[in-house]
């Protein structure tokens, strides 16, 4: 594999590992209200989605070559955005409390 198709590949498992945190925040808050076997199943199918959509992207950019660094890597994109989500939504209610004065 070629060293800019892996530097693609890292640098899409990082922001991968972003929208997955992102995404699956926004389908736990979806969630909450609804009964514990609908949890199960909507749970089940948006895991499977994420991780066919991942596997279908990185055969587009690599032809489906998924090694141990680039999971690696998307932990880490995953440990980033809950790190950097959380400050960005604490700083946007900082600014939306403002506003509202």
């Amino acid at each position: 594999m070629d060293y800019k198709i892996q530097l693609i590949s890292l640098i899409f498992s990082f922001f991968y590992g972003i929208f997955f945190y992102i995404t699956g925040y926004f389908n736990y808050n979806l969630l909450k209200k609804s009964n514990l076997v609908l949890q199960y199943i909507i749970s089940f199918f948006y895991a499977l989605d994420v991780a066919l959509l991942y596997i279908l992207l990185m055969y587009k950019i690599n032809y489906g070559v998924i090694h141990i660094y680039f999971v690696g890597i998307l932990v880490i994109g995953y440990i980033f955005g809950i790190v950097n989500v959380k400050k960005l939504r604490k700083k946007c209610q900082v600014i939306k409390a403002k506003l509202k004065k």
